[in-house]
């Protein structure tokens, strides 16, 4: 796609924010350029930032035992995360610094055009809102969207729309297994469904 291409290359030079200081590459994203999901992390790690790729660690590792529930493929989907370049010491990304990528997390859900955008962890959704998450990140599952009749919340940028899906960040899944599993297992449920959904339909 040449407009992402374009923006890839436009990124590798970034220079918006401080953390071009001292990151190793530029972590772009990848995957198919016509996705009907999009993952959204929260910023690359020692491996990401090394290998230029997202989600490699170990938190890849459960992400890709994730898809594979789902019944997706990396390849299949497209996945990014809210800052291109890896924070110091891999602390959470300043709110100036997602300020600074946000405008190409927008193009890249324009010139992608995912249907289901899943945004992992409070940093993520953060950036998607432009204001800091006030309470705890559980009020954004679907569970507890009781405005949203469907229990999907959207996204709307450059004329497109998209579902959304907030769950935790995979590294949560490291720390806090057996809860982890619990709260999220009906997330990805949801997912599964609804990719089956869209695949017969197509």
């Amino acid at each position: 796609m040449q407009g992402l291409d374009e923006l890839r290359r436009q990124m590798e030079g970034c220079g918006s924010c401080d953390l071009c200081h001292d990151r190793t590459k530029v972590v772009f994203g990848e995957g198919a350029t016509n996705p009907l999901v999009m993952v959204v992390g929260e910023a690359p790690g020692e491996d990401e930032d090394t290998q230029g790729i997202p989600f490699v660690g170990k938190a890849g590792e459960k992400l890709n035992s994730i898809l594979e529930y789902v019944g997706v493929t990396r390849e299949e989907i497209y996945i990014t995360n809210s800052v291109l370049c890896r924070p110091p010491n891999n602390r959470n990304p300043r709110a100036e610094e997602l300020e600074a990528c946000k405008w190409r997390l927008d193009l890249q859900i324009q010139l992608l055009k995912p249907k289901l955008v899943i945004l992992l962890g409070k940093i993520a959704t953060q950036s998607m809102q432009e204001q800091p998450v006030k309470g705890a990140l559980s009020q954004f599952f679907p569970e507890n969207l009781k405005e949203q009749k469907d229990g999907w919340l959207r996204y709307s940028v450059g004329g497109h729309e998209a579902k959304v899906l907030i769950t935790y960040h995979p590294s949560y899944h490291l720390r806090s297994p057996e809860r982890a599993y619990r709260t999220t297992l009906p997330h990805w449920t949801r997912v599964k469904k609804w990719v089956e959904s869209e695949r017969q339909a197509i």
